[in-house]
């Protein structure tokens, strides 16, 4: 379907003015340098809420919108970074690029919800994060030795404790390894 919207332009005539047209907007329905509606907008941001990048590609596709990955990704907003930690922190790594380019994912883990995202998953970056958001008093981690120093550099009397996943995950590795070990 292709609504078609007609608006007013107006020129200025002085040579100094920047800006050599203006627009009408209609409030509600479109903004600056939008090619869509604002519905379609938000739309297609609740798309990309729950589906994410590529899985949200291929609905649209299926449902014939003109909308790839990395627009459904633009579309989305960064959650609020709170000036104090939660109390129960989980941290795990993430990958931008795998095999390439990873970063560090932060969740409160009793809300289960995205706390920050940093750019690396560096002890530094970590550390320093620790220091500017005080108040985690247990943080749920992976075994990665880069959290763990920054933990004991940054919040020293912060609890350790490891998530089920990664725990089922070394468990299973274990019983792997010990089956393999006597099998003849």
């Amino acid at each position: 379907m292709l609504a078609r919207l007609r608006v007013r332009r107006f020129f200025c005539d002085r040579a100094a003015c920047r800006r050599r047209t203006f627009v009408d907007q209609a409030s509600g329905l479109s903004e600056r340098y939008r090619r869509s509606s604002l519905g379609l907008k938000a739309w297609l941001r609740q798309v990309a809420v729950e589906l994410g990048g590529r899985p949200g590609e291929r609905l649209c596709r299926r449902m014939h919108l003109a909308a790839g990955r990395t627009r459904l990704l633009e579309l989305l907003d960064p959650p609020p970074v709170p000036e104090r930690a939660p109390r129960v922190l989980g941290v795990d790594e993430f990958a931008f690029r795998l095999g390439r380019t990873y970063g560090t994912v932060l969740v409160d883990v009793e809300a289960g919800q995205v706390v920050d995202a940093l750019p690396d998953r560096t002890s530094e970056t970590f550390a320093a994060w620790l220091r500017e958001h005080p108040g985690a008093e247990i943080i749920c981690r992976d075994w990665a030795s880069a959290y763990t120093r920054a933990i004991k550099e940054a919040a020293p009397d912060v609890v350790e404790v490891t998530d089920r996943w990664h725990l089922l995950q070394n468990l299973a590795a274990a019983v792997e390894k010990t089956c393999h070990q006597h099998r003849a």
